[in-house]
């Protein structure tokens, strides 16, 4: 039997650091793009159900648009879906699991879509799902703590797996991740050892085993909304679990769905033109001739000629254009060429050249006097005979 393992989808996730309205509607637009595309996976594998660990939407409070949005894509699957509320969606009374409209849109758009709202076994014909819903945003107590004293009459043959949502073993979200006392802490040491055979997870959004027995696993985000943190931390993905039944360890494979990139490459020190053409060809070479498809941060350091600066001006300013975001801390440093220098210290204005070298002087540690200098060779340059 095989199934698909996801989590942390975040739909309706606002992206405010992004200044361009139309591209973060781009990045939204791609989460939900992100769920309609585990069709094919589905289909491709074989799996006889879909399992989402929590954080399916990003607010406890979603608009009703969202709200649609989601059923429809979660309909489009074709297989069934189960579900439990994370942090960011929590259950509970009142919760928009309850709501009138999302019990009728689930229902008019994706009826084989079940969410799991209490800690109780939920038996299907090919497992049996042992849902850990959180009911609240923030949990003091370990949500799979009723798993501790095995349930009555669980079938011999059938898998059981755990759905929970939480930070465990120092993996967490990035508000948790530092925090001692975080809640939604779960302590997969005190399951009871071989009575359960998969732990789903949700709310780390990288893709990571973190446990052996059970075998624990978080599928991370499907689509990544942030820039990496680390080798450790892989989204982009869901798992494919592969189970023979109770007692026999499942085969977990993760299967990549990413579809927009986010880039932090090492910083680039940047020394001369050669550097700044190895700049450009790297850039073409990662990023290819997309557009509204990628995010990236750099970091520039170095030394450039002042019109080395404005070629680099002029590069960054084409792939801001292109991309969904560009991030750069230039930490360049004007170092005018011997003939730069001359154009503005030496020239027949003696303005010109008084305000030149005091440029010169403060470039050095005062990023506005970088510019102005550059500034300053661009006017004279351009209106020169």
């Amino acid at each position: 039997m095989k199934f698909l393992h996801t989590a942390d989808w975040q739909i309706g996730k606002p992206f405010e650091s992004i200044e361009d309205p139309a591209k973060r509607e781009r990045l939204r637009s791609a989460r939900l793009e992100a769920i309609r595309a585990l069709r094919p996976v589905v289909e491709e594998h074989g799996a006889a159900f879909v399992v989402v660990c929590g954080d399916l939407f990003d607010s406890s409070l979603p608009d009703r648009a969202t709200v649609s949005a989601l059923c429809g894509a979660v309909g489009s699957l074709g297989v069934p879906v189960y579900s439990i509320p994370g942090n960011h969606d929590f259950g509970g009374p009142g919760s928009l699991w309850e709501e009138d409209f999302f019990q009728a849109e689930r229902a008019s758009l994706a009826p084989e879509w079940q969410p799991l709202l209490a800690p109780r076994p939920h038996p299907l014909a090919e497992a049996v799902l042992l849902p850990c819903p959180l009911l609240r945003r923030h949990e003091a107590l370990d949500p799979t703590q009723w798993l501790r004293t095995v349930p009555e009459d669980l079938p011999d043959d059938l898998p059981r797996l755990v759905l929970a949502h939480g930070s465990t073993q120092g993996f967490s979200s990035e508000k948790d991740e530092n925090s001692a006392d975080a809640a939604n802490r779960i302590d997969l040491a005190h399951l009871p050892a071989g009575a359960y055979d998969y732990v789903a997870l949700g709310d780390w959004h990288g893709t990571k085993q973190v446990a052996d027995n059970p075998p624990a696993w978080y599928a991370g985000t499907p689509e990544p909304d942030r820039f990496p943190r680390g080798e450790d931390n892989r989204p982009g993905h869901v798992l494919l679990v592969e189970t023979d039944g109770h007692g026999v360890p499942p085969r977990v494979t993760p299967v990549s769905t990413a579809r927009i990139g986010w880039h932090a490459p090492d910083p680039v020190s940047l020394q001369g033109p050669e550097d700044l053409k190895a700049l450009a060809e790297t850039l073409a070479t990662l990023l290819g001739p997309r557009t509204d498809r990628d995010l990236l941060r750099l970091t520039l350091e170095g030394a450039l000629g002042l019109a080395e600066l404005d070629q680099l001006r002029d590069l960054l300013e084409t792939y801001h254009a292109r991309l969904l975001s560009l991030e750069v801390d230039q930490r360049v440093l004007p170092e005018p060429t011997e003939e730069e220098l001359h154009s503005l210290t030496d020239g027949e204005d003696p303005l010109i050249a008084r305000v030149a070298r005091t440029l010169a002087e403060e470039a050095g540690t005062d990023p506005a006097s970088r510019e102005l200098l550059r500034e300053l060779y661009l006017q004279v340059r351009a209106h020169s005979p």
